[in-house]
């Protein structure tokens, strides 16, 4: 990432006066946000400054092997102070403080110097300073870079490696996504040449599912449905089904990418069905883009990977409306 010379400056000068930070992710944070968070904290706590990791809501249990993870903390009114107290809250991995939940409006009526460092499209004005690049495979990637222009690779450590391995790891689809480029994988050779040790950490996300999440897989690979000639694949998880297999709705984490596996396919749709609210999860590849479908139900994401919920609307009404708001995506324009 080419960055812009002043902002780099102003964040060096803000890291310089910092004594307290708040670093958080969105909401349901994957491995790139928890990475993100973790290896920034890693850094900062390295130079002195008395640095917490504080999310929405408890990041899902195969990302909490990373290191530093224990010291995480989800966040509830007792929180209040810590933001309050803050020189500095990094709001990492999100392009709108609306994804932080209740803590996002605590964040933005504090007086903490806001950084928002981030790779999603249409990014909202709501930081003091923001490092922003739709082009980035990842928030880690880019961390990795910006920690290198201040203070050099050497101050990479073990720990931080295997947080930024973690994150490039999972937002590339383990090297297989859109943007994973020559320059992605020397930056991670670097990681490796650090610590990272690839071999563990894919391990440790992708191969820990409990027998009830093998189960839960089958019950939603079982309601895999086509539309659109083909090219278009839906997947269902209820909430019956979550019951049954004693399982939560971090468990379906990754369970939208069996969409595409299927050959035609060019879109995918997870619905999960939770308290209250359905949870859609949109994929796609080539020339279709799922981005401004999840827009419509509030959503949003990438253009390739996005996601929206909807709240006071029964499972089957919502997997009907968006499934025919998604075959708008392979209508010809006239």
């Amino acid at each position: 990432m080419n960055f812009d010379s002043n902002t780099l400056q102003q964040l060096r000068q803000l890291i310089g006066d910092c004594r307290t930070a708040v670093l958080t992710a969105h909401v349901n944070p994957d491995g790139d946000a928890v990475g993100s968070v973790l290896a920034l904290w890693h850094w900062l706590r390295n130079r002195g400054i008395d640095a917490h990791v504080l999310l929405p809501n408890a990041a899902p249990s195969n990302l909490q092997w990373m290191p530093g993870a224990e010291r995480m903390l989800t966040y509830s009114a007792r929180h209040i102070d810590l933001i309050a107290s803050a020189d500095i809250v990094f709001v990492l991995d999100l392009n709108t403080v609306t994804r932080l939940g209740d803590l996002g409006q605590h964040i933005a009526n504090s007086s903490a110097r806001i950084v928002n460092i981030d790779h999603h499209t249409h990014p909202q004005d709501f930081a003091h300073i923001a490092f922003v690049d739709t082009e980035s495979s990842s928030t880690c990637a880019m961390i990795a870079d910006i920690i290198r222009e201040l203070s050099g690779a050497e101050s990479i450590t073990p720990a931080i490696a295997t947080c930024l391995y973690t994150g490039i790891m999972t937002d590339s689809g383990s090297f297989r996504f859109p943007r994973t480029t020559s320059k992605l994988f020397a930056d991670v050779s670097v990681l490796v040449s650090k610590g990272a040790d690839p071999v563990v950490c894919y391990e440790e996300v992708m191969n820990q599912s409990s027998f009830g999440r093998t189960k839960l897989l089958g019950a939603a690979l079982a309601s895999l449905t086509l539309h659109a000639e083909g090219k278009l694949c839906t997947m269902i998880v209820r909430r019956s089904d979550l019951l049954a297999t004693s399982c939560s709705v971090d468990d379906v984490e990754g369970f939208v990418h069996h969409t595409l596996t299927i050959a035609g396919v060019r879109a995918g749709i997870l619905f999960v069905e939770v308290d209250g609210e359905v949870k859609c999860s949109f994929r796609s590849k080539g020339e279709v883009f799922v981005r401004d479908l999840a827009a419509l139900y509030g959503g949003g994401g990438h253009v390739h990977a996005s996601g929206a919920r909807i709240r006071r609307m029964p499972i089957d009404q919502v997997v009907r409306v968006v499934t025919d708001s998604a075959l708008n995506l392979f209508t010809a324009p006239d």
